[in-house]
């Protein structure tokens, strides 16, 4: 009887693994798809106005990636300290940010992607340069119902990952502390406003 309920734990386990991988794929597509559109959008935007009109592609930043999180999270134990309008303003200026960064980009292939749960994906993407060599990049995609965000951003190279969030935490932390707590420091300092 033991043997018996044995192999049976291991059928029922077999096939919640198979109907967690078949969920999973779908998810991933999901979150492929996601990264890929909001990219090619961002990179056609670029393409169709001049540099100083940007508000299409800011709008596309400010829908896409979730800047107010990532402020929370590279203030760390800080984020609690500083006024809701002190972390707005520090959001805009990650969004500042990020829109200087796409500028540099032209197109994207997407490589692969996997759920760390299911809320939770990354995308592996390689992005296509105009002037510089190839960057891959990984995406970290949060789901919140039907809607997609970009929680974080690692570049590849040289077999290293850097995760740019958790880097700019590190970063923003310390210029906080030796700034007393002043975010307009920290803002200036990082080149970010």
């Amino acid at each position: 009887m033991h043997m018996n309920g044995l192999r049976y734990f291991k059928s029922i386990s077999s096939s919640l693994a198979l109907a967690l991988v078949a969920l999973a794929a779908q998810a991933d597509e999901a979150c492929e798809t996601f990264i890929g559109d909001t990219l090619e959008k961002m990179f056609s935007s670029i393409d169709h106005m001049p540099q100083q009109n940007n508000s299409e592609l800011r709008n596309l930043v400010e829908a896409n990636v979730d800047t107010l999180s990532i402020a929370r999270f590279t203030l760390g134990k800080y984020a609690s300290s500083v006024t809701a309008e002190d972390l707005n303003e520090y959001a805009l200026a990650l969004n500042a940010f990020f829109l200087d960064d796409v500028r540099q980009h032209l197109s994207v292939d997407i490589i692969k992607s996997f759920d760390r749960n299911h809320r939770d994906c990354i995308v592996e993407t390689i992005i296509h340069r105009e002037t510089l060599e190839d960057l891959s990049v990984v995406w970290r995609v949060m789901r919140v119902g039907e809607l997609h965000q970009v929680l974080d951003v690692a570049l590849e190279q040289n077999g290293n990952t850097v995760w740019l969030a958790i880097e700019l935490r590190a970063q923003v932390i310390d210029l906080f502390e030796r700034s007393n707590g002043d975010l307009d420091v920290v803002i200036r300092q990082l080149g970010i406003g």
